[in-house]
């Protein structure tokens, strides 16, 4: 009976902040589509606009195809790496039988 009491406790306090939680997943996200086929960025914005979870949810069924993250379309423009990184200039390099390549 002792060793139950810590874990009925736990389950008790888990199950009252059940509510909080989800309560958050019901919010619709602003998301950042840019870069985005107009496909994908419309589905995107549809399920961002219903819920976080529904987000979740399509992002996570289409991983495979897409293979974006929750993190990828709720970051900020100024926060995307291809936004920000900059052009590399490829070097060009001489060889002997075909001159500059």
């Amino acid at each position: 009976m002792r060793n139950k009491l810590p874990k009925l406790a736990l389950a008790i306090v888990a199950f009252a902040a059940t509510p909080a939680l989800a309560n958050e997943l019901d919010k619709p996200v602003q998301v950042n589509t840019s870069g985005m086929q107009p496909s994908v960025a419309a589905q995107v914005q549809k399920h961002a606009d219903e819920s976080t979870k529904a987000l979740m949810e399509y992002l996570w069924f289409t991983r495979r195809i897409h293979h974006l993250w929750l993190d990828d379309v709720t970051k900020p423009a100024s926060d995307a790496v291809a936004a920000n990184e900059p052009r590399k200039e490829l070097r060009q390099m001489a060889t002997r039988t075909t001159g500059l390549q």
